[in-house]
């Protein structure tokens, strides 16, 4: 017999009988077990993908999302003046789209961190489920900014879970 003290059994979710919508949205209000408010089971940073969910909704089993990374290019078009600040464009190249096993324990899953971007050239990093994502789906409204930290994107597509951007060295010789 069981004594009252004993933990109660811990929940999981099944995501294997999950179609791809289903499956996204599970993992989209997936929230963390850090307790900050509003933070994610399954982020992206620049050390990759991770996988912390809080413990009453964790998957019993392994969720495997896809993992695409762009070369984020750029180029200045027009030189800062007294009028305004320069302005540049920029183009996607793919670099590698694969598949990536996360969970059901805790922590970050190898071999996922974004490539860094050199100078004129950022990264872009997307999880994904189902469909591969077309290059029109990608941002074009990013910010250049001063810092090569990443920061979180909106990537249009039924898919799509995280994004992050890092931006290049420099923009100067662009």
């Amino acid at each position: 017999m069981q004594s009252p003290s004993a933990a109660a059994p811990t929940q999981c979710v099944k995501t294997a009988g999950m179609n791809v919508q289903q499956r996204t949205k599970y993992l989209k209000e997936l929230r963390s077990g850090s307790g900050e408010y509003r933070s994610k089971g399954l982020t992206l940073d620049s050390s990759g993908l991770n996988f912390l969910p809080e413990a009453v909704q964790r998957p019993c089993e392994a969720v495997t999302v896809k993992l695409a990374h762009y070369w984020v290019d750029i180029k200045k078009r027009r030189q800062a003046t007294t009028l305004g600040p320069a302005a540049y464009e920029y183009q996607y190249t793919p670099i590698s789209v694969s598949s990536h096993r996360a969970g059901p324990k805790d922590g970050r899953v190898p071999d996922t961190a974004p490539p860094q971007g050199t100078v004129c050239r950022g990264t872009l990093s997307v999880v994904y489920l189902g469909e591969d994502i077309p290059l029109r789906a990608l941002p074009y409204s990013l910010e250049l900014i001063d810092t090569t930290a990443p920061y979180p994107v909106e990537v249009h597509g039924d898919g799509v879970l995280s994004a992050v951007y890092i931006a290049p060295g420099s923009l100067e010789s662009c």
